[in-house]
């Protein structure tokens, strides 16, 4: 009896690299990308610049790191697998960090990645069929340890929300809704004011998908007349609510004085109960409309337009405001007490200096108006007995109370203005439920910061230094960003359809549900997925770990191939030398 003996040749780790290569070849990122931009005559090997980047993008949504240097080993340990997924030879080369940065620069030319990301946008409405309908604009900033080469240079120091001590860009941003699915990016300059973004941006939406009948949802920072007035002039719709540039706070106190006073009925938008719970619906906003004309030139043109403001006033931004209001006046109630406290080693204040510590603390509090505070003062004599050759003696002095109260009607009308909003749109057939829910959507725009910035495409720190290749990682990485909005999308719609959830995605608790899994979540649930090449009796072979039955539904909510895995154990050559 002889026995055979196996040698492990090497083992790769798959994980979720075949699910994102074959939904990026769903859609058609490679051959767009060589359409846009080609290989050229002195390119070497069987890969395109497409490929090279489908390749380059499944790493870093799979490993979260987008260093150069680190692509070509992973390629190498991965060959067998890339090789398979994409039907061509792969050298180690076609992954060194030098044409990778080369293609960082190719990817920094405006006109080509614009055409680009035009075709890309208008093939994944049809391969998808999504209604491009409604988009969300926003900004965001990324710092970096570079130094500010020239005032005419991308990075420079600028307001940011991070950190103010370090030279950033400011990346611009439409997502598509409901997926929110990013679908232009452009970068500027990192002390460029907002306002002027958001024309660029939405003139790149409407390159891809024409102008007029689209609504646009952004913040207040694009309530500029000068954007509404061009929405207004292509016939396209805008959502954002006004600060008070727009409508000032006696403004917006005027308009509410109907209410106060029971003359203005108010509309109601209230959240449906949960389904299976006998839960009632829950009120979570209510508000009026006014209507105002506006007017405003555009091109040379005058333009008038009806716009329709909507007071809102939401139950829960109330509820927190009356919270921290209430946390405030108890701070400055509790410091104010202080102030009257006798301590061994405590200065005795004066009444003037009670008073200027008093008026500190109201105003660092923002209560000034809210709280009653009063100095008061009262004398008493004490008697010092004779004693040696001092004489008796009588001193007077003096104690210096604060007493303070609150003032309960002002309260009660600062609390009665708390909670409202005054949001703006030219979309006169939108209702208010439109509005409430319909801006209650911009934390989506929130995750895509947070997944562009943090995990798993982790655009900061930036390792770059070159501001052109810094400019082609911003757009490399939302590519990568809308692979997984789209990969979270598809898995939530097909999950409400049908009714269902999916179980076994949380490490530890296999009975804990998901409704509405995120991307990284769903991809979570490849990992351990490990193809080993071995040799038996000078034959080859490949042993591919078995796909759970959470993954093979995953692959068909996906509407990916159940063979996707299966593939890369079949028709194995030789492997090359490690």
């Amino acid at each position: 009896m002889t026995t055979a003996s196996l040698h492990v040749h090497h083992v790769e780790r798959l994980d979720d690299i075949p699910v994102l290569l074959a939904t990026l070849k769903r859609l058609n990122v490679a051959d767009l990308l060589d359409r846009h931009f080609p290989s050229g005559h002195r390119w070497k090997g069987a890969l395109t610049f497409g490929d090279v980047v489908c390749v380059w993008i499944a790493y870093i949504t799979s490993r979260g790191d987008h260093r150069l240097s680190e692509l070509q080993p992973w390629a190498q340990d991965n060959r067998h697998t890339l090789q398979t997924c994409l039907g061509k030879t792969i050298r180690p080369l076609d992954f060194q960090d030098d044409r990778l940065a080369d293609m960082l620069d190719r990817l920094a030319l405006d006109d080509a990645w614009q055409t680009f990301e035009a075709e890309l946008n208008q093939h994944t409405v049809r391969v998808y069929h999504l209604d491009p309908k409604l988009f969300r604009v926003d900004t965001t900033t990324a710092s970096s340890y570079v130094e500010v080469q020239s005032e005419l240079g991308f990075f420079q120091f600028g307001h940011s929300k991070d950190r103010d001590d370090q030279p950033q860009i400011k990346v611009a941003l439409a997502t598509l809704d409901p997926l929110g699915m990013p679908v232009t990016t452009f970068v500027v300059p990192g002390n460029s004011a907002d306002d002027p973004l958001y024309v660029p941006a939405i003139q790149k939406v409407q390159l891809a998908f024409g102008a007029g009948g689209k609504t646009f949802v952004c913040d207040c920072k694009a309530a500029a007349l000068a954007t509404r007035a061009y929405l207004a002039s292509t016939k396209d719709y805008y959502l954002c609510p006004l600060s008070e540039t727009q409508v000032s706070a006696n403004e917006r106190r005027a308009l509410l004085q109907p209410v106060w006073q029971g003359q203005q009925k108010l509309k109601q938008v209230y959240r449906p109960a949960a389904e299976g719970q006998s839960e009632e619906e829950e009120l979570v906003a209510e508000g009026f409309s006014v209507d105002v004309s506006l007017q405003a030139e555009v091109n040379g043109r005058q333009l008038v337009w009806t716009e329709r403001r909507w007071l809102v006033r939401s139950l829960a931004f109330a509820a927190g405001q009356h919270k921290q209001l209430d946390r405030r006046l108890q701070t400055a109630q509790e410091q104010l007490a202080q102030l009257n406290e006798r301590k061994q080693g405590k200065k005795r204040l004066t009444a003037s200096e009670l008073a200027a510590a008093a008026e500190q603390i109201v105003t660092k509090q923002r209560v000034p108006s809210l709280l009653n505070w009063e100095v008061r003062t009262s004398g008493h004599s004490k008697t010092v007995r004779r004693y040696g050759d001092r004489p008796e003696q009588v001193l007077h002095a003096q104690d210096h109370q604060l007493e303070v109260s609150r003032c309960e009607e002002a309260i009660a009308l600062v609390k009665r203005e708390m909670g409202w909003r005054v949001y703006a749109t030219n979309h006169l057939s939108l209702n208010l439920a439109g509005v409430v829910w319909g801006y209650r959507g911009q934390n989506r725009l929130e995750d895509n910061w947070s997944r562009l910035k943090g995990q798993p495409l982790g655009l900061t720190p930036l390792y770059l230094q070159q501001e052109s290749r810094i400019l082609g990682l911003v757009l490399l990485l939302s590519l990568g960003l809308r692979l997984l909005t789209l990969l979270e999308w598809t898995v939530r719609k097909q999950l409400q359809e049908k009714g269902e959830t999916l179980k076994g995605l949380y490490p530890g608790q296999a009975g804990r549900q998901a409704k509405r899994p995120s991307a990284e979540l769903l991809l979570k649930g490849f990992r351990g997925i490990s193809l080993a090449v071995v040799e038996v009796s000078g034959q080859w072979a490949a042993y591919l770990t078995p796909l759970t039955g959470l993954q093979q539904k995953l692959l068909h909510l996906w509407g990916l191939p159940h063979d996707l895995y299966h593939r890369l154990a079949l028709h194995l050559h030789k492997p090359p030398p490690i």
